[in-house]
């Protein structure tokens, strides 16, 4: 399998690490999604968006949670990080789509801030993507139940919250010093100990 996007990416990242921790092997291509690269992402992805994750047959399955539902679908439920039965299921969904909401806001004030000139960003709009980063992430840090997000056990909800919020620390660190998070920075410390996590963190 060929994963393709920068470990940037929280999305990449959060299919790596999954890929690392269910012990599969795959070919990373750090592709990005724009300029030239795009053009090469749109040969598996029309949209040429990432991640793209390209199987052996040449099939692509695009989009994280599509990916990631196909790799739980891979090692099957007894090894699967999101769970297969009610209510868990739904449960973790929820959290896991509170978290991806929370860091899409904080990718647009990235966009705003290093790619949109001053006198064009609309200050309130980038407030309010702001706030809804800031309550999504606090939300997170609210429900961090013990060493991992459920507990004992380490989750997608882990592998989640660490990509997410480590790529807040890189890429908006102003926005990460508004926030009062000292939970997830603890689970980042703890997962990115581990080989899986490590192999997978973006510098910047």
């Amino acid at each position: 399998m060929v994963l393709l996007g920068r470990y940037l990416s929280p999305f990449v990242r959060r299919v790596a690490t999954t890929m690392n921790l269910y012990g599969l092997a795959f070919e990373h291509r750090p592709l990005l999604a724009f300029g030239d690269d795009k053009d090469v992402i749109r040969q598996w992805n029309p949209v040429g968006r990432v991640p793209t994750l390209v199987l052996d047959d040449g099939e692509a399955v695009v989009d994280s949670a599509a990916i990631l539902d196909y790799l739980d679908r891979l090692v099957g439920p007894e090894r699967a990080l999101t769970p297969a039965e009610e209510p868990d299921r739904h449960r973790m969904l929820s959290l896991l789509g509170i978290a991806t909401g929370a860091v899409e806001k904080a990718v647009l004030t990235v966009y705003e801030v290093r790619h949109r000139p001053e006198e064009k960003r609309h200050a309130p709009w980038v407030e309010l993507c702001a706030r809804q980063a800031r309550d999504g992430f606090h939300y997170l840090e609210a429900r961090i139940r013990g060493p991992w997000m459920n507990g004992e056990t380490l989750s997608q909800a882990d592998v989640t919250a660490v990509c997410y919020w480590d790529f807040v620390k890189v890429a908006n660190p102003e926005l990460a010093a508004a926030m009062t998070c000292p939970g997830l920075d603890a689970l980042s410390e703890r997962a990115n100990a581990m080989p899986a996590f490590a192999d997978t963190r973006p510098d910047a």
